[in-house]
């Protein structure tokens, strides 16, 4: 049975996946986070079938309240994580000059705010136990925005901008906040692939403080 425990927020096809997947092949249990657990007995069983735990908990993140019953109930039946990944994010297409105050409104909750809901979730505890690492799913458009989608740019860019002040508040009390900039569209079988990108988070999640890196940014070298 391994001792290292990560939560997992924000698990579909794709990225989410591929974090359970690394993650369980690093030695990690996995608590798996979605609005519909019903639809992650796929990733489950992959996790159970690489030899690590596997346990489904709903939660909305848009709603703190869900996001807050999901991890006590993680803390009670296995324990504080080691590592929590967000990963989760939405995507509309406008230009800058098109993007309307409704449009930031209805994309920041789940490209930032369910961010700041996982955090508050989860931080107590860490700073109870004085470990943890905090890692974030986020994008190369915080960096070089997109032009035809602006929401997602400005949601990854408040995501990031945050996630660097994160690192610098909690670095001092032993808790580790990162994030993984990915710059291109995931792709399986090229450099970026879901699976090499996680190893991004997994990489993160095993530094030893307190010469972490606040960022790993996924590109083609």
């Amino acid at each position: 049975m391994s001792d290292k425990l990560c939560a997992v927020v924000g698990v579909g096809s794709g990225m989410g996946q591929a974090i359970a997947r690394v993650f369980a092949k690093g030695g990690y249990d996995l608590a798996l986070i979605s609005r519909n657990p019903l639809n992650m007995e796929s990733y489950k069983k992959e996790v159970e079938e690489i030899g690590q735990k596997a346990n489904l908990y709903s939660a909305d993140v848009t709603d703190s309240a869900t996001v807050k019953t999901a991890f006590k109930n993680i803390i009670k039946e296995l324990g504080v994580p080691d590592a929590v990944i967000y990963n989760i994010a939405t995507m509309t297409l406008e230009k800058p000059s098109e993007l309307t105050e409704q449009t930031v409104c209805d994309t920041l909750p789940l490209n930032f705010f369910g961010a700041l809901h996982t955090t508050a979730a989860i931080l107590p505890a860490m700073r109870e136990r004085g470990s943890g690492a905090l890692i974030y799913t986020g994008g190369g458009f915080a960096i070089e925005p997109h032009i035809e989608r602006t929401s997602h740019s400005v949601g990854k860019a408040a995501l990031r901008n945050w996630v660097y002040g994160l690192f610098k508040e909690l670095t001092p009390e032993g808790i580790h906040a990162a994030t993984v900039t990915i710059t291109r569209p995931i792709e399986a079988g090229t450099l970026y692939d879901p699976d090499l990108i996680a190893s991004n988070h997994l990489k993160l999640a095993g530094q030893k403080g307190p010469d972490w890196d606040w960022e790993i940014i996924h590109k083609e070298l």
